[in-house]
């Protein structure tokens, strides 16, 4: 039986055999990358008393071209890194930088509170820092019942 090789499909499933392998234990992803999401900016968390910072290596990269969702428990990073020089005009011997479509969804370790979430971006590094949802301290209050008439 002779069967017809799909490069394409081979591809596929070494990207699905290879991706698990590298996730950080941070990261959950709801899906695999798509063709034009090219690649994953490395990512650091840390913890302070009342925030959870996020710093993300996106070096090359504009504010203008970063988009940053804030949910209470996850942070979704997307992006476009643009081609600096035109290929079409050179003949590369190496091309290692990467460009293109870039996102990293990560799980964050406590609730935080996306409204009070703040951006920075300097030197190619994205600083998130996300203050902690902390409940209010618990409080005794006592409850008189009510004598009923009768």
């Amino acid at each position: 039986m002779i069967r017809k090789i799909k490069p394409v499909s081979r591809v596929i499933k070494i990207e699905k055999e290879v991706r698990p392998a590298r996730r950080s234990p941070f990261v959950r992803r709801d899906k695999y990358p798509t063709w034009d999401e090219t690649w994953v900016p490395r990512v650091d968390i840390y913890e302070k008393a009342k925030e959870i910072v996020v710093e993300a290596e996106i070096p090359g990269v504009g504010a203008a071209d970063i988009m940053i969702t804030v949910h209470s428990n996850r942070v979704e990073i997307k992006g476009r890194k643009k081609e600096g020089v035109a290929s079409e005009k050179i003949r590369f011997l190496r091309l290692e930088r990467e460009f293109g479509s870039f996102r990293r969804l990560v799980a964050l370790p406590s609730t935080v509170v996306p409204d009070k979430a703040k951006a920075f971006l300097e030197n190619g590094v994205l600083a998130l820092r996300l203050k902690k949802f902390l409940p209010l301290e618990e409080k005794e209050i006592v409850i008189d019942i009510p004598k009923s008439e009768g």
